[in-house]
């Protein structure tokens, strides 16, 4: 049991999990909003808009009887991490559904809308006859019930190129064509097969020329489901269970679901902020990717997180580019890319420069969770090298012998460029140094820089006040989502509990009210490890009440519009959970903060099975007592 007093410090290299925010995405115009108000807040809708949803707190099912229920503005969304579909009301394509293939783009770098392979002519709901549509996350399996019609639809999670749609008391359409169409190197074909009692099965494929590789190819519609309904179950085995609040069981169940069907272990293409449910962000891959959703996925699921740091692998000499075409040693990666792996983003928001130092950091993060030399020798390492060799060469001496990073974005884009944002200054030096402590568990050379600019970096502090600033000439301006409190995650600055205080109080006021779910995830996890178990429930329930909509509890990405499935906004209430009320620290040899235990009142235990660390299973169970780590 652990329940001493916790201060937020730096640990000499590993240092604390945690992340920032997306929103910081570039990108369609939407329409613009109202002009900022005193201070810069917009006046917008800030109610809870979450009516509709947590009508059944069931934790493993959502479902309603109405046809015209909110579905997001595609359909709902079932994938595989390679393969991504929206499904409507009849349980197959609907005129909004939208099909995608991870990490096909058309030539312009967007993500290539395919054809709909479950266009297969099913009949739409009629007024007036029983209706039931239910989602099943812990099978992964949509079912649909029309009158004396049953359509059970899914993406199947062992063969990724595939999805299902079995049909029964539905004749079987008269338009059976093989190929539904191809686009970008992929084919979308099907396969029709009759059943028993009047059933029929579609088998639809969206398969790359030539295949990847080979996966099972089930032969029946039990042999496909059965197959589905295990690996589910597996990915299961890893759960988080709260005891006390089956809402916020249910909301953590949705969660963990959209991202395990966004994220497959044997690919390199990431995670879109939207996943494969839209391409309103084009699928490009953002800083989401390693500073919001990989950490969610870490701890239960490292083989997911992994995949994430494989695209920023195999686009290192893009970035090493980049970095060169700064004048810098080492590696830049881009605020926003796709395919080619090159810098997509409008001029301003390709200044973000804390995208490399998060990339650094969650390579860290991973080596940290698992301890896979062999992975730290062959991917971590390039990757950190890197990185602190840029930050070693774009760092500049100061006439009082600090370094400084000049003409950055940071977390806060409205502010525009600036210059020592601190947040990129603290994860940058967690860079140079995590770099530093690899090159001595690998047996290379580090470079005497790294630390000499570790060490040296400028990270704007008001000493009158006690506490951290934003960036230098930070007046405390509102702020567009959170920026000076990520100080104390994911960058655990050296510093006393009253510092700590200082800083997230200082900060937590700024952001504007129609700032994006994530800041309330961080200030939640931030207000639990500083021991305010009511203030952070608050937070977490501010967290999801204006952005969750209808019976299937979709998570939108912005409070007044429904654009749906936002895989980022996922990823930091998860963390909120694992690391915050969980008080989960997979840098510590603990594998838990040494802090005090700050559940939701409502909440009687939380318990998080199958977290892995160095090949091993652990559990964590938490009750307001204190929490253990303890081997399965």
């Amino acid at each position: 049991m652990i329940r001493k007093p916790f201060l937020f410090r730096s640990l000499p290299v590993g240092l604390s999990l945690f992340v920032v925010g997306c929103s910081g995405c570039s990108g369609p115009t939407e329409t613009p909003p109202p002009s900022a108000g005193p201070g810069g807040a917009l006046p917008v809708e800030t109610k809870d808009r979450s009516a509709g949803a947590f009508a059944d707190t069931d934790p493993w099912i959502l479902k309603t009887t109405d046809p015209a229920a909110a579905r997001g503005n595609h359909g709902i969304f079932l994938g595989n991490g390679h393969l991504g579909m929206t499904v409507g009301a009849n349980g197959g394509a609907d005129k909004n559904s939208v099909t995608f293939v991870a990490g096909v783009y058309d030539p312009g770098e967007n993500l290539l809308k395919l054809p709909n392979g479950h266009e297969i002519g099913l009949p739409e709901p009629k007024p007036g006859e029983k209706y039931e549509q239910t989602m099943d996350m812990k099978r992964g399996v949509l079912t649909t019930k029309m009158g004396e019609a049953t359509v059970t639809s899914f993406v199947s999670a062992v063969n990724p190129y595939t999805a299902i749609v079995h049909a029964e008391g539905i004749p079987l359409p008269e338009n059976r064509s093989a190929v539904a169409g191809a686009a970008g190197g992929i084919t979308v074909s099907r396969q029709f097969a009759a059943g028993d009692a009047g059933s029929w099965t579609t088998v639809i494929s969206a398969t790359p020329r030539p295949p990847i590789r080979s996966y099972p190819t089930p032969g029946t519609y039990a042999e496909w489901l059965g197959r589905q309904e295990r690996a589910w179950a597996e990915k299961w085995k890893s759960d988080i269970i709260i005891e006390g609040d089956p809402e916020a069981q249910q909301l953590v169940h949705r969660l963990m679901f959209d991202l395990l069907q966004s994220a497959r272990p044997d690919t390199d293409t990431s995670i879109p902020p939207e996943s494969l449910s839209g391409s309103f962000y084009k699928g490009h891959i953002f800083w989401d990717a390693e500073v919001w959703m990989l950490p969610a996925l870490l701890p239960q699921h490292p083989e997911l997180a992994k995949s994430m740091l494989e695209y920023r692998f195999k686009h290192l000499p893009q970035a090493q580019a980049q970095a060169k075409k700064q004048g810098c040693r080492g590696a830049d990666f881009p605020w926003e890319s796709a395919a080619s792996g090159k810098e997509t983003a409008p001029s301003g928001f390709s200044l973000g420069r804390h995208v490399s130092a998060g990339i650094g950091w969650a390579a860290w993060q991973y080596y940290a969770a698992t301890g896979d030399k062999k992975w730290l020798a062959e991917r971590g390492w390039p990757l950190l090298s890197n990185i602190a060799d840029y930050f070693a060469t774009r760092a500049r001496k100061n006439a009082g012998g600090k370094f400084e990073i000049l003409k950055v974005y940071g977390p806060d884009e409205n502010k525009g460029e600036c210059d020592n944002n601190t947040y990129t200054n603290a994860m940058a030096q967690n860079v140079l140094r995590y770099a530093t402590e690899a090159a001595k568990i690998i047996g290379k050379p580090a470079n005497p820089q790294w630390k000499t600019v570790a060490d040296n970096l400028t990270l704007p502090f008001d000493t009158a006040n006690g506490r951290y600033l934003a960036r230098e000439g930070d007046k405390g301006e509102k702020t567009k989502q959170a920026d000076g409190e990520l100080l104390l995650w994911p960058a655990s600055l050296k510093m006393d509990r009253k510092t700590a205080e200082a800083t997230f109080d200082f900060h937590k006021a700024r952001p504007i009210a129609s700032g994006p779910a994530m800041t309330d995830s961080i200030h939640a996890l931030i207000a639990a490890r500083l021991g305010r178990a009511e203030e952070a429930e608050k937070d977490f329930r501010d967290a999801y009440k204006p952005f969750v909509r209808g019976p299937f509890v979709l998570f939108s990405e912005k409070r007044s519009l429904d654009r749906c499935v936002f895989t980022t906004g996922a990823g930091g209430l998860l963390q909120s959970v694992l690391y915050g009320f969980g008080g989960l620290d997979l840098n510590s040899p603990a594998g838990v903060i040494d802090g005090p235990v700050a559940l939701p009142p409502s909440w009687k235990k939380l318990t998080v099975t199958g977290i892995r660390r160095a090949g091993k299973r652990y559990t964590l169970v938490v009750t307001p007592e204190g929490r253990t780590l303890t081997p399965e």
